[in-house]
């Protein structure tokens, strides 16, 4: 008769010891904007926004969600992801994630893949690689970047990104520089090249971007950069 409550009990304390162990680690709430120089029509406006859990010193989970508006296509995408987290240390941070984008017109993607992260005084290196499959077509996807922060929090940061699909490819390089103008707000301005190839064609074409993000929690916000197959593009 009394193994029932005993059962309940022990389940509750264990989860009530589980949840007092999670803890908001950092987190971060951005705006983004980029378009091509030749036709600024083929823009991206973007809106993200992340969240990290910390399970204890060496696990943890960040939550993104994001939202893309592309001006000339009139497509829109709303991503969901997530990201299991393992810190060797507190420079270096090894994850896996996944990630739901859905667009305005049906079509939806899984995206999934591995990330790695480290900082060396003042720098700091991220990469990722992914699969995506897509409710027509998959691909491949790959990205890596790298950051130095000056004495005056001034950072320069330069990526590059890179997507397969559908017998098509992407690549982005890109610039940035961006500057702490309160303890937790960040703005930049980033300047970059987009490369597209399909069909035996191909073009180059420069861009421009700029945005913000407003930090809290651990200095960086959440460990990682949020993915999604259409936050590569600067414009559409």
């Amino acid at each position: 008769m009394k193994i029932l409550p005993l059962a309940v009990f022990g389940a509750t304390s264990l989860w009530m010891q589980a949840a007092h162990a999670v803890e908001v680690t950092g987190g971060s709430i951005g705006l983004s904007y980029s378009a091509f120089t030749e036709d600024t029509s083929v823009s991206r406006v973007g809106i993200d926004g992340s969240v990290e859990l910390g399970f204890n010193r060496n696990i943890s989970a960040q939550v993104d969600l994001g939202y893309s508006d592309f001006n000339i296509t009139g497509l829109n995408t709303t991503t969901l992801g997530l990201h299991g987290i393992y810190h060797v240390n507190d420079a270096t941070s090894f994850g896996a994630f996944y990630a739901n984008e859905n667009a305005n017109g049906g079509g939806d993607a899984d995206i999934y893949g591995i990330e790695a992260g480290h900082e060396a005084g003042q720098f700091e290196f991220e990469g990722y690689l992914a699969r995506v499959d897509g409710a027509t077509s998959d691909g491949d996807m790959l990205g890596v970047m790298a950051r130095y922060e000056f004495a005056t929090a001034l950072g320069v940061t330069g990526s590059y990104d890179y997507v397969d699909a559908a017998g098509s490819d992407f690549s982005k390089l890109a610039v940035k520089l961006d500057r702490d103008v309160a303890p937790n707000v960040n703005l930049y301005v980033e300047l970059g090249t987009a490369k597209a190839s399909s069909g035996g064609l191909s073009g180059t074409e420069p861009f421009v971007g700029l945005g913000g993000k407003f930090v809290f929690g651990a200095e960086r916000g959440a460990t990682f950069e949020q993915r999604g197959f259409t936050r590569v593009f600067p414009g559409l």
